[in-house]
C-alpha cells in the first residue's frame, strides 16, 4: 500500500470514528441535530481535533476543507450541538478523500516532495558525476548542490504555508532560519547548512583557494543527509499509523 493509500484510508476511517454511535433528534420545529451518547461523547472532543490537526496537515492549512472544518467544530454545527460539529468534520474528511481519489485535487506537500525527490536524484547524480571528473574544478559540484540545496529548501518552506518576513531575500541562511523557528530544523541541521552555503559562497565568488575536491565531497555527503530530511518534512504531515 502506497503512502498516498494509507493517507485516504486513515482519514475515511477517522470518519467512521467520529460518526460512529451518534443518533439523528429531530428538532420540535423541524430540522435537528447529532447526538452523542455514553463513550463516544467522552471520545469526541479527541476525535475531532485528531481529524481537524489531520486536515490542517494534509489538506493544507489554508485550504478551504481545513477553514470549514473548523467552522464547523468551533461554531457546534451552526449552534446545534458538539456532535453537529464532529458530524460535519467527518462528512469534510471523507469528501477531501473522494477529491483525492479521484485526482481532483492531492495531497498537501505533493509538489514540494517532487521537487525535493527531483534534485535528490537528478541534480545530485550530477553533482556525483562532477566530484568524480578529475577535470573539472570542485567549484562546479560546489554551485549544483547549493542549488539543489536551496530549491529543496524553498519548495520544505512552501510545502509548510512557511513565509519569509518582508523585506527579506530568499537565500539559504533565511529558509533554515524560518524553518528553525519553526521548529523543523535543528540547531546543527542549521550548522550543517551553513558549512554548505560558506562553501557555495566561496565557490560562487571566486575564492578558489578555500575549495577542494575533498571539500566537495564533504559538501555532497551532507546535502544528501540534508535533502533526505527536507523529503520528510516536505511531506507535511506525519504518515498516518
Amino acid at each position: 500500500m502506497t503512502v498516498r493509500q494509507r493517507v485516504l484510508e486513515y482519514a475515511r476511517q477517522k470518519a467512521q470514528e467520529i460518526q460512529a454511535g451518534m443518533t439523528w433528534t429531530t428538532g420540535e420545529y423541524g430540522g435537528g441535530y447529532w447526538d452523542a451518547h455514553g463513550p463516544n461523547e467522552g471520545l469526541l472532543h479527541g476525535r475531532a481535533v485528531a481529524a481537524l490537526e489531520f486536515l490542517r496537515e494534509y489538506a493544507g492549512s489554508e485550504s478551504t476543507w481545513f477553514d470549514r472544518a473548523s467552522q464547523a467544530w468551533d461554531s457546534l454545527g451552526g449552534n446545534k450541538s458538539t456532535a453537529t460539529g464532529a458530524y460535519y468534520i467527518g462528512e469534510l474528511l471523507k469528501a477531501w478523500a473522494d477529491q483525492v481519489d479521484a485526482g481532483i485535487i492531492d495531497i498537501a506537500g505533493t509538489l514540494a516532495r517532487e521537487k525535493v525527490g527531483a534534485v535528490s536524484t537528478d541534480v545530485m547524480e550530477q553533482v556525483r558525476q562532477l566530484n568524480d571528473d578529475r577535470g573539472t574544478h570542485p567549484a562546479a559540484a560546489i554551485v549544483l548542490c547549493g542549488a539543489a540545496l536551496e530549491t529543496a529548501l524553498r519548495a520544505t518552506v512552501e510545502a509548510r504555508a512557511l513565509s519569509l518576513p518582508e523585506r527579506q531575500r530568499p537565500s539559504l541562511n533565511s529558509y533554515t532560519q524560518l524553518l528553525r523557528s519553526a521548529s523543523l530544523f535543528t540547531a546543527q541541521d542549521v550548522k550543517d547548512v551553513d558549512m554548505c552555503g560558506g562553501l557555495r559562497n566561496s565557490a560562487a565568488h571566486g575564492h578558489f583557494d578555500d575549495l577542494s575536491r575533498e571539500r566537495a565531497g564533504l559538501m555532497e555527503q551532507q546535502t544528501n543527509l540534508l535533502l533526505r530530511k527536507l523529503s520528510d518534512l516536505a511531506t507535511v504531515g506525519n504518515e498516518p499509523e
